[in-house]
């Protein structure tokens, strides 16, 4: 017998060879220590300052953009309020995003010490979280489109909401913000969040914290400074319209949020899911047309539990979040020769069993999820092109992909071993097992991937 010391499977990990099988077995490492980060740039503020970055690049990606849209909306249609109550409203609405990051923290670090293997946007791989946070935003684009008024009881409470949004208002939109952030990962977090997931659990929370200030920085800045705020536009009927078509990107997101809990549940499981959502416009409805802001209190409270038992009946038919029975993964054998590459990318199933069968090919491995915008971005934009199917099919690379939609040990071991916190991650290994393997972190481009297929294959 022959053991094969593989430098990109890692120090601990070996491939061993049986002379007379021509089976592989990779045997991955129980708990492999991170890659550190680069010298001379490893220090906690050079990495606080990515986090940051990080962070406020978070508010241009998808996830997050229509919320932070409709929060400035939302100054723009209380321009008439002081100084005063614009800094409130930026004060609030980042305590409710830094609330959120320094809880999230906190189950990161507890989960750490429990289950184990968890990164950023780690809730997603669960039905429940992901069903919840698609209920809410359905129930918020329903909101946008006036079907009902975010509650306000009684004639008082009315008349505040009238005249302005209020503290809370702002918070719980910080919340939000926060929860269709997570799935996200912008330029620098990634290598921000690898580090900062071998650090101790205060270290977690404070690096979180930022990521959640960079977060909340733009919607600060501009209730802090008149002259920002002097650019956005004078409030007019145009605001009826722009709130509806807020409206359309809520009801994207949660196409979106459907198709990833379809991933996770069955196509059954998750059009049940779209007749519970029925339910749920149901009773906002119900809601918005005998609860009203003009309603007296005792009738708002009616219309409430009316919209509520509608709900839950809803519930108890249609809401199914169990993980289906999973295929043996195991027996799906990995095509290695004669792959066509030319309508799309024939993606090969991710195993550390695969990589070891693969060894002295080239292959390109993308960690990626269905809940995570960014990897979709990535394939359809930039993998998914005529140039870079055409260097993968040229330079003999086999494309695995490693799916991380759910909980997966051998993918967040991976992860781990590259100083990763989550995906998007692209890995190319070279023909050559003794050369190390290339990372091309979040941000890539077809230039960067072909390159580093060209440079793996050894041409």
């Amino acid at each position: 017998e022959t053991v094969t010391q593989m430098p990109w499977v890692g120090p601990d990990a070996v491939v061993q060879t049986d002379l007379n099988s021509d089976a592989f077995a990779l045997q991955a490492p129980a708990d492999v220590a991170p890659n550190p980060a680069p010298q001379g740039n490893s220090s906690l503020l050079y990495m606080m300052l990515m986090a940051l970055i990080g962070g406020l690049l978070l508010n241009i990606m998808p996830c997050v953009l229509p919320v932070l849209t409709m929060k400035l909306y939302g100054l723009v249609e209380q321009s008439e309020i002081s100084a005063k109550d614009k800094k409130t409203a930026g004060l609030a609405y980042t305590a409710g995003i830094l609330a959120s990051f320094v809880v999230l923290a906190v189950a990161v670090v507890i989960a750490q010490k429990t289950i184990g293997g968890v990164g950023w946007g780690f809730q997603f791989q669960y039905p429940p979280y992901v069903a919840t946070l698609a209920t809410i935003v359905f129930a918020f684009g329903l909101s946008l489109f006036g079907v009902f008024e975010i509650p306000a009881f009684g004639e008082q409470a009315a008349s505040d909401a009238s005249a302005k949004e209020g503290p809370m208002g702002y918070f719980v939109t910080g919340v939000f913000a926060t929860l269709v952030a997570t799935p996200c990962s912008a330029p620098f977090l990634g290598t921000a969040l690898g580090f900062a997931f071998a650090q101790p659990p205060m270290v977690i929370v404070a690096f979180f914290a930022v990521i959640g200030f960079g977060l909340a920085l733009p919607f600060l800045l501009v209730s802090f400074v008149p002259s920002l705020f002097k650019l956005l536009p004078q409030p007019g009927q145009w605001m009826v319209t722009f709130k509806q078509l807020m409206g359309f990107t809520l009801m994207a997101t949660t196409v979106w949020l459907v198709d990833v809990l379809g991933a996770q549940i069955g196509a059954t499981n998750a059009t049940a899911f779209l007749g519970f959502l029925t339910f749920v416009a149901l009773g906002c409805w119900v809601f918005g047309h005998w609860g009203g802001l003009a309603e007296t209190g005792k009738r708002q409270l009616i219309a409430f539990a009316a919209a509520l038992l509608i709900i839950a009946f809803g519930a108890s038919h249609f809401l199914i979040l169990e993980f289906p029975e999973e295929e043996d993964c195991g027996a799906q054998a990995v095509q290695n020769t004669g792959l066509d590459f030319s309508h799309e990318i024939p993606w090969q199933p991710f195993s550390n069993e695969a990589v070891a069968s693969l060894a002295g090919k080239p292959m390109f491995i993308d960690f990626t999820a269905d809940w995570c915008l960014s990897c979709k971005v990535n394939e359809k934009t930039i993998l998914e092109t005529g140039k870079v199917r055409e260097a993968m099919a040229t330079y003999g690379t086999i494309p695995l992909m490693a799916d991380w939609t759910r909980r997966d040990e051998e993918i967040g071991a991976w992860l781990k071993k590259y100083g990763r916190a989550g995906v998007p991650f692209y890995l190319v290994i070279p023909a050559d097992p003794n050369a190390p393997a290339i990372s091309l972190g979040e941000v890539i481009t077809p230039s960067s991937v072909i390159n580093a297929l060209k440079q793996a294959s050894g041409a």
